[in-house]
């Protein structure tokens, strides 16, 4: 005994490994995702460019050397000169602030991208749900014709049954085969869109194992409330307020820009003659042709640009809110219809059952196996699609359904 579970040990590890619930598949999204990795390199490129926006000015060193020989004596000269540019309106230190800005606006955006992909993880991982639980119900219905058909073949055999009869249950199977197939080839497909947010590549672990199980919870959370909180939380909102700072800061470095930055030169010269000294000077750009209007209408075009955004953008979250709190509040209402449906396997067993005894016709029980059927697919569709329109409300309300998770 002990070396057959030695023996059987690691198969059931494994087993039990490839079993993912829905925390462990946003977990493995987090770890593995490409999409994810996508948009992690482009927060690092917007971040990167924040950093060189803040970035000072570096010193020139200059080094100049005179040699006169056409007269006596020979005469040199060497000059050794730093050169550095200096802005002094506080262009620096506004800088610094709007790349800050730009800076946590790129970690925002991530976040937020983030939060759209895996809802849209866990709307795929309800949708295989749910075609798996509707694969289960068909595989039952066609069990049961194919029954019932192995049984009119017998009673054909018997005179009992007519060909019309047995074609008609040729007809149910091959209805049921081809639903079957179908759903099949959608659960391939469902599987495989998932594999592709939890796995980076092809690393075996195409044999995982979907195992939540949904369910409906009421939806306690009034829409105002999730209007309250996603103007507050949602982080697209706090991007959008970010860049608004960042580009007011931008408009008035643009704007102090018209006036001219001092360049500061400090050197030492030697000569041939024994003289040597400190150089001091400096320069000043004069703004006759260019006094940066151009930039200045940009940034502050930019600037107002930003401001319209996020109004609108807090207009679009009390839409996108209502139309999924309703949308959420509907299929609750369906479910409230259909929730009787759940676990009614004894319809397809007693119209078997019937059907054998004689107390059912064909017809019966090809009603009874379809409105099994109908039935069975409305109960799981309409948890599958309750769920999603949550997962959608989660991440329209800023996460307050389900804290960011």
């Amino acid at each position: 005994m002990a070396v057959l579970l030695m023996m059987y040990l690691p198969t059931l590890i494994h087993a039990q490994s490839n079993s993912v619930s829905l925390d462990e598949a946003v977990e493995l999204f987090r770890q593995n995702s490409l999409d994810r990795m996508l948009i992690a390199y482009d927060q690092e490129i917007k971040q990167g460019n924040a950093q060189n926006y803040k970035a000072y000015p570096n010193p020139e060193i200059r080094i100049f050397h005179e040699s006169l020989n056409a007269g006596s004596p020979e005469y040199d000269e060497t000059t050794i000169q730093i050169s550095q540019p200096l802005e002094l309106l506080g262009q620096p230190f506004l800088r610094n602030k709007s790349a800050t800005a730009l800076s946590n606006a790129a970690q925002l955006e991530f976040e937020y991208r983030e939060q759209i992909l895996i809802s849209q993880l866990k709307s795929l991982y309800a949708s295989y749900w749910y075609l798996s639980e509707r694969l289960t119900v068909v595989k039952q219905a066609l069990q049961s014709v194919q029954q019932a058909r192995e049984s009119a073949l017998a009673r054909k055999e018997e005179g009992l049954y007519s060909t019309t009869q047995l074609q008609r249950f040729n007809i149910e199977y091959g209805k049921y085969l081809k639903m079957h197939d179908e759903i099949q080839v959608e659960l391939t497909q469902a599987k495989n869109q998932l594999m592709r947010f939890l796995s980076s590549e092809d690393d075996g672990s195409g044999d995982l194992q979907f195992t939540e199980n949904f369910e409906v919870v009421p939806l306690a959370e009034i829409e105002e409330s999730l209007v309250e909180y996603a103007l507050q939380h949602r982080t697209d909102v706090q991007q959008a307020e970010q860049m608004m700072v960042a580009t007011d800061l931008q408009f008035t470095v643009e704007q102090r820009e018209r006036f001219p930055d001092l360049n500061l030169d400090f050197g030492y010269k030697t000569q041939s003659d024994g003289s040597e000294g400190f150089v001091i000077g400096g320069s000043v750009r004069l703004p006759i042709f260019n006094q940066n209007k151009g930039n200045i209408i940009k940034a502050r075009a930019q600037a107002k640009s930003r401001v319209t955004e996020l109004e609108l953008k807090r207009t679009r979250i009390r839409n996108e809110i209502a139309s999924a709190y309703q949308k959420a509040t509907s299929l609750q209402k369906q479910w409230e219809n259909v929730q009787g449906f759940s676990g009614n396997t004894t319809l397809l067993e007693t119209a078997q059952i019937s059907y054998q005894e004689g107390e059912y016709s064909l017809l019966e029980l090809l009603d009874a196996t379809e409105a099994y059927v109908t039935g069975q697919t409305l109960f799981y569709q309409t948890i599958s699609e309750y769920n999603q329109a949550l997962f959608m409300l989660d991440v329209a309300s800023g996460g307050k359904l389900f804290s960011n998770q």
